[in-house]
């Protein structure tokens, strides 16, 4: 039976890249050309890729997904099952974007990036909680903070900053609903897992800022500053998937001691 995420997923990625396609996106700041990378072109020749580190770790967002898809889908767990399938989707997005590197490509990654941080706040907030954040995003109705969140990208046309304020403020919003999802129902377990997630996702940022500066200081090819971000970036999604697991077993738990 088709997922109804899968399509879900599908027609949001169709409509993004419906307007990009218009061109109103073609002049937006991005990164491109092999010269934005720290890693050394065709560096394994015998490998069909020109970065082949940057390009092979994009397999990654496809296994974190198909690990978590299954739990979700067996829960029916539809904001969980949208996650895993947007992980998916975005391991060929990243990975159209490296081979290719066109401006369209480069815009694609960067507005799924943010919705992909969307649907983790929506995610969070949807589990029995509270705090500042989560009853914000409880107050507005749901399909409105997908669209703000979709919106958000039209900064980028009117600032070169525009983007990285977007996608700040997605993942501050969506660490901070985390937290709150953990004071709630956590314990050591959630706690561990959150920890894991704020590291990776520190990481993902730090090490993609510090791709080419750490050239000059880092010999090894394959461990560039950008494919290094990318394994934190594959945990931040592994990670927020397992935390949202273990606060359901914690809620769970719950239920069946106040039932007893």
């Amino acid at each position: 039976m088709f997922s109804k995420a899968l399509f879900y997923v599908l027609f949001a990625t169709f409509l993004h890249i419906l307007l990009i396609n218009t061109g109103l996106f073609d002049h937006v700041t991005t990164e491109l050309g092999y010269e934005m990378y720290a890693e050394k072109v065709n560096s394994v020749p015998f490998l069909p890729f020109p970065m082949p580190f940057n390009t092979l770790i994009n397999l990654g967002y496809t296994i974190a997904g198909a690990v978590w898809l299954p739990t979700f889908k067996q829960t029916n767990d539809f904001w969980g099952e949208s996650f895993c399938w947007y992980s998916i989707v975005y391991s060929g997005i990243q990975l159209a974007r490296i081979v290719y590197q066109t401006q369209r490509t480069a815009v694609l990654d960067q507005w799924i990036t943010t919705t992909i941080f969307c649907h983790v706040t929506v995610w969070v907030t949807s589990l029995p909680s509270g705090g500042v954040v989560t009853n914000f995003v409880r107050s507005i109705y749901r399909p409105v903070v997908l669209l703000v969140s979709f919106l958000s990208y039209f900064l980028s046309i009117y600032s070169e900053i525009g983007f990285d304020i977007a996608l700040a403020v997605h993942m501050v919003v969506a660490v901070r609903a985390g937290y709150e999802a953990h004071l709630a129902r956590g314990n050591s377990q959630s706690k561990a897992v959150f920890g894991k997630a704020c590291v990776c996702s520190v990481g993902f940022v730090v090490l993609k800022l510090a791709d080419l500066p750490l050239r000059d200081f880092w010999t090894p090819n394959c461990l560039s500053g950008h494919f290094l971000s990318k394994i934190c970036d594959v945990g931040q999604i592994y990670y927020a998937a397992e935390l949202v697991y273990v606060l359901n077993k914690n809620l769970e738990q719950f239920r069946r001691n106040f039932s007893d």
